[in-house]
């Protein structure tokens, strides 16, 4: 019995093998690793002067926008944080 319940050792590693091929193809589509989420406080300077800027003009959406492409936060997450940024 292999490690997940009845596939073979060989099937696992097949398995595992399909899965890095496949995760190295997303990395290749948008460029390389993606970096973490950022944690913690959102008034550290991990948003950017662009968000900072544009919730300062009050244009929160762009802001909302902006911060997402940046960071890969959902649409709540973001939203919460130039909510708290203005």
């Amino acid at each position: 019995m292999g490690l997940f319940g009845s596939a073979s050792d060989g099937d696992v590693q097949r398995r595992v093998e399909e899965l890095e091929r496949r995760v190295a193809a997303l990395e290749r589509m948008v460029g390389g690793a993606v970096p973490p989420r950022p944690v913690g406080d959102p008034n550290e300077t991990w948003a950017s002067t662009t968000v900072r800027n544009l919730v300062l003009q009050g244009k929160k959406i762009q802001a909302i926008k902006v911060l997402r492409d940046e960071t890969g936060l959902g649409l709540k997450e973001a939203k919460d944080i130039v909510d708290r940024l203005g």
